[in-house]
């Protein structure tokens, strides 16, 4: 409970590292100069201790400056960026990243964040003079504007500190503080998962030696196994609806994600094989062949867990992290700090499992002790 204590604190206390939510507008148009507002997360940019604040437009591996850049106030910063039209076919792809550093937040950045929509060949000159003017720029220079004012600058990168200097939860773009959830819904699959096996292994046990006790360990088992893995699928449904946003009401949102996702869906039809251990154990009257019948079906079911839940979906797409081109796990805590709330989660939440089971079995030897007299 102390462990867990302290994840559910850590948890929901520490906030998340700077990000960037949003840049607008999207697109732009060579020849124009833009201008783009751009949104912070957890940002400090009017602060003291920020120190000097820099924003570029990358492009593969070329950083651009703006032509100018106003920090509005903490969390907004405006810049004007502009591409030549001769410039698109040296481009890497048609998309910038914003990254932005301070030596306060470090340095971040949101990926594809602007996307240029670049003008037909048979329309590109070679470095002109003036350009022509779009009409649908946000905020376009004048249109006798010289080629040296357009055109984007590639500039030096001078940073003196990447590190945000604070504790903080990585901010991840589609997650954002969903990412929490990390330390209920991964960890209560971890503890279902050892459940799982240490039912398959008193299972084992009993066909064995025939001994009833270690029936008892693993019908228990199964029991603690389908809690957690309820409130594993739980907390994953919840996760899927308000993080992907797949569905505009909980029906539709259960039925995408039960035919989106091959892991949700392996995930129900796991515990649902579980439940079926349950009902055929309660259909048999006879102790003895109740016990027999029930430890081989449990290895039945075994594999069907390690089939559906850890097999499958490294064959097909899947939200879950290294899945599906999904990147793992590890990459996506770049500064460790998951780490510290995330390991302690599985241990705790396994912990508990194993304390529920210790009860529901010394509750049942009981039982089977004041039946017996």
């Amino acid at each position: 409970m102390v462990i867990l204590f302290y994840v559910c604190v850590g948890g929901f206390l520490i906030p998340l590292s700077p990000g960037i939510p949003s840049v607008s507008p999207i697109t732009f148009k060579p020849d124009s100069v833009y201008t783009f507002t751009v949104s912070g997360f957890h940002t400090h940019f009017t602060e003291a201790k920020a120190g000097k604040v820099q924003l570029w437009f990358k492009n593969g591996n070329n950083y651009y400056c703006p032509q100018n850049m106003r920090i509005v106030n903490d969390h907004t910063i405006e810049a004007k960026f502009a591409v030549a039209a001769f410039q698109q076919d040296s481009l890497k792809g048609s998309n910038f990243d914003v990254v932005i550093n301070d030596d306060f937040d470090g340095t971040f950045s949101l990926r594809e964040a602007v996307t240029l929509i670049k003008k037909p060949a048979s329309e590109n000159a070679v470095e002109p003079d003036t350009f022509q003017h779009d009409s649908l720029a946000l905020s376009a220079t004048n249109p006798n504007e010289s080629s040296s004012t357009l055109k984007a600058a590639i500039c030096d990168v001078e940073v003196t500190r990447n590190k945000h200097s604070f504790l903080a939860f990585p901010y991840r773009e589609i997650l954002y503080e969903s990412i929490r959830n990390t330390f209920y819904h991964v960890p209560m699959w971890f503890a279902m998962t050892m459940m799982v096996f240490f039912s398959l292994f008193f299972s084992i046990r009993y066909l064995m030696t025939n001994n009833m006790k270690y029936d008892t360990y693993a019908y228990n088992a199964v029991i603690v196994a389908i809690l957690f893995g309820v409130c594993g699928y739980t907390t994953g449904m919840v996760w899927s609806k308000y993080t992907w946003f797949i569905g505009l009401n909980w029906g539709s949102a259960i039925r995408n994600m039960v035919f989106q996702d091959i892991k949700l869906a392996g995930a129900l039809i796991s515990v649902a094989a579980y439940a079926a251990y349950l009902v055929l154990r309660s259909s048999i009257p006879d102790e003895i062949k109740r016990a027999r019948v029930s430890a081989a079906y449990n290895i039945f079911a075994v594999v069907i867990f390690m089939l559906f839940v850890f097999i499958m979906p490294r064959l097909t797409d899947s939200l879950h992290p290294g899945n599906g081109g999904n990147p793992a796990f590890s990459k996506y805590d770049l500064d460790s700090t998951l780490r510290m709330f995330f390991y302690p989660a599985v241990i705790g939440w396994i912990m508990l499992s194993f304390w529920i089971l210790s009860v529901l079995i010394r509750l049942q030897l009981i039982q089977q002790k004041h039946d017996d007299q």
